[in-house]
């Protein structure tokens, strides 16, 4: 689990952030630096339980967290429990390629869902854009963590980083639903 983050002072010129009443801002910044948030950007959480945390009303957290979630600044698996933040590993990227491989331990903690997916993909776009040695550290740590499944190529699609807010099964993403991306997680392949 990571214990250390960045939070990026230009977040108080971010169009989306400064729309966020102060509850809003705060719930987010909560998110940010919790401590159950891994390095992928995601975590396992109940909004009841993330509420009870601060000490707040579960109402009062749900409308926070439901502007940010409206602003695409953080998507949500309801009925995995599973929180992304869609933008965490670009302000918090990974400092060498052990810390790519480091990302297996982090998927554990994580529920099977289309958002954990989506996690996972733009966890690997982000390695292979840092470097070919990046890339190539993610591929074989994943490969050798999940033997039974393959990342597969999909042809003629790329990771989307999209904005609006849209459900997808029980999954709210930001765009998750055109967003399919480059490769896919199967199931019962063996790689």
């Amino acid at each position: 689990m990571s214990r250390y983050r960045k939070v990026d002072p230009r977040i108080w010129n971010d169009a989306g952030f400064r729309q966020l009443s102060d509850h809003g801002k705060l719930g987010f910044l909560f998110l940010i630096t919790h401590p159950n948030m891994t390095s992928l950007g995601a975590m396992r959480a109940t909004l009841p339980g993330l509420a009870a945390e601060l000490d707040w009303a579960p109402e009062a957290y749900r409308e926070a967290f439901e502007e940010a979630l409206q602003q695409g600044m953080v998507e949500h698996d309801a009925k995995a429990h599973l929180i992304a933040l869609p933008r965490f590993i670009r302000y918090n990227p990974p400092e060498s390629p052990n810390v790519v491989k480091a990302w297996v331990g982090a998927v554990d903690l994580l529920p099977e869902c289309d958002l954990k997916t989506l996690v996972l993909q733009r966890a690997e776009a982000s390695a292979v854009g840092i470097s070919i040695a990046f890339g190539e550290a993610f591929g074989k740590a994943f490969a050798k963590a999940m033997p039974n499944q393959k990342l597969k190529q999909e042809p003629n699609r790329t990771p989307s980083q999209g904005a609006q807010t849209s459900p997808v099964g029980h999954c709210r993403t930001a765009g998750a639903d055109r967003a399919r991306g480059r490769f896919a997680l199967v199931a019962g392949e063996v790689a």
